[in-house]
């Protein structure tokens, strides 16, 4: 049994691209947030920031039941895959976008102001990618950015960097714009 980790801030193609590489890998796609619904691991709404409030020890436990049920290869994608235990993970790939085309995304999705500007600056900060290094280590830990891609296509640089992970790279948004004058645009106060 092995698992592949699909990550990344919203916005950034997480659904499509593990549909598309369970499809071409002929395995099942376990999406984080329908498991954490249908297990009940949702405890609260927090209004504020117009989403729910995860309880983290039912969606490990929920994690292991299904992981362990399907006993072959699957492919895990979400917001949270740093619950997911590491022992079954195989490889992991964070979905990166960049800021300005995030921003666009989450706004046409009819996110808040706020919620655009929270998940656009995670996504200059790197957190999902910081979260995955800390979870899985260095070498399990690929990124792939989706900014000008389909979503086809980020599969197929997935199924290229399976075979060879060495190929795989470092995406610094916050250096990247700072280089270019623009950081301030994308981080709030």
């Amino acid at each position: 049994m092995s698992v592949i980790l699909i990550g990344g801030s919203p916005g950034t193609g997480k659904t499509k691209v593990a549909s598309i590489l369970g499809a071409k890998l002929s395995v099942e796609v376990i999406s984080l947030t329908v498991l954490a619904e249908k297990a009940g691991c949702i405890s609260m709404k927090d209004k504020v920031r117009d989403t729910g409030i995860i309880n983290e020890d039912c969606l490990v436990d929920a994690i292991v039941k299904e992981v362990e049920e399907k006993r072959t290869r699957v492919v895990v994608e979400g917001h949270y895959i740093d619950l997911v235990p590491g022992g079954s993970v195989e490889i992991v790939f964070i979905l990166r976008t960049h800021p300005a085309v995030l921003r666009e995304r989450l706004a046409k999705r009819g996110y808040t102001e706020s919620k655009v500007n929270e998940n656009v600056e995670a996504e200059v900060i790197g957190v999902c990618q910081m979260d995955a290094l800390d979870s899985f280590g260095e070498a399990k830990v690929l990124e792939i950015d989706t900014s000008h891609r389909k979503p086809s296509d980020s599969v197929d640089t997935m199924i290229e960097l399976m075979k060879n992970p060495a190929q795989g790279n470092r995406i610094d948004w916050m250096h990247q714009l700072e280089q270019e004058g623009r950081l301030e645009d994308f981080l709030r106060d």
